[in-house]
């Protein structure tokens, strides 16, 4: 099971490297870690910009004593806030394009977790969900994956 705080470090690393990459117009401003559905609505209450959010991850360990690790079930949301009704066809569109570039980034950076992390590598597929009015009203992009680690 990863700790908390280690997990926390490893998202605000992930943030920065998308952001290293992103175009300017298109960053991560900050970051969300909550515990459910309703301590994240209550997270995100008056946040603003894009806020990369993640689940504290649950957790499957597997070995024996001497030798084990943990398949963490992780899922990240890229999402930004959008007033219901306030948008035509065409800038929804044009919002969601803007948030996939920047979850493609972030995906890219994923698949490429081992050597950054040290001993945490995701282990399975990566699932891209949109999201539409979760959390309260955010809308963006989730993106699910195990990553693996070995204590």
């Amino acid at each position: 099971m990863i700790e908390i705080k280690r997990f926390r470090e490893w998202l605000i690393e992930l943030k920065e490297k998308v952001n290293a990459i992103a175009p300017d117009i298109l960053e991560i401003d900050s970051l969300a870690l909550a515990v459910r559905e309703g301590h994240m609505i209550r997270k995100l209450k008056d946040r603003q910009g894009i806020i990369l959010c993640a689940k504290y991850p649950d957790c499957t360990t597997s070995g024996n004593i001497d030798n084990y690790s943990g398949d963490n079930d992780i899922v990240l949301f890229l999402l930004q806030k959008v007033a219901s009704g306030q948008q035509t066809d065409e800038t929804e569109l044009t919002h969601y394009a803007d948030l996939q570039q920047l979850m493609l980034i972030l995906r890219d950076q994923l698949m490429n977790t081992f050597q950054a992390c040290g001993g945490m590598q995701v282990t399975s597929d990566l699932t891209i969900e949109w999201e539409y009015d979760i959390f309260g009203g955010w809308n963006g992009l989730s993106i699910g994956f195990k990553l693996q680690d070995y204590d």
